[in-house]
């Protein structure tokens, strides 16, 4: 036992003494550490601070695309997506989707949606509970770039796209020219409804 106490001392002493005292001088002076390179500045003394003028994009917290799409004056009436046209294509086919318009065929090479469209079908989806006979008829959304915008146009398909793309549904030969109406629903979507 005292010899296990006078190891336990010597020890003690040991590490005391490699420790204690005279510190190295190679730790406190550091004029031989690698310093930053000084770089050269054309600035003058009376000239302002430099600012960066970058824009970080702010993320949307609300749904809709907003101002970055809007509706033509023209004639025929036309949306504008400030996307460029793959952007944009997507775009337009989740607003579809969330419009519930169905899409009945799509030429993405040639950028044509077919979509089957009942004007001022506020039942939506509620219609296929209820089993409300309802006329559609289809119509062709045209996507086409535009400089930095993508236009999206709408006309009504015809007779023979009509039968062909309407298996289920039933065409009504008489329906009216809804194209604007088309435009109007899917604008509406886009601009406050879209959904990321």
């Amino acid at each position: 036992m005292m010899q296990s106490i006078v190891k336990s001392l010597l020890l003690a002493a040991a590490l005391v003494s490699c420790g204690g005292g005279a510190e190295d001088a190679r730790y406190r002076n550091t004029e031989m550490l690698e310093r930053p390179p000084i770089l050269p500045t054309n600035r003058q003394a009376g000239d302002a601070d430099c600012c960066d003028d970058a824009v970080i994009p702010k993320k949307r917290y609300k749904k809709g695309l907003g101002d970055d799409v809007y509706l033509t004056k023209s004639t025929p009436l036309q949306i504008k997506i400030k996307q460029p046209l793959e952007n944009a294509w997507l775009t337009l086919g989740l607003a579809l989707k969330q419009s519930e318009i169905r899409i009945t065929d799509q030429e993405r090479d040639k950028g044509l949606y077919y979509v089957a469209y009942h004007p001022g079908n506020i039942l939506g989806a509620v219609s296929s509970w209820l089993k409300v006979e309802q006329k559609a008829a289809v119509y062709v959304l045209k996507v086409e770039p535009d400089g930095t915008e993508t236009k999206v146009s709408a006309v009504i398909a015809s007779a023979m796209e009509q039968n062909s793309a309407l298996e289920k549904d039933r065409y009504d030969d008489d329906a009216s020219d809804d194209a604007e109406d088309l435009l109007y629903n899917v604008f509406e979507t886009l601009r406050d409804d879209l959904e990321d």
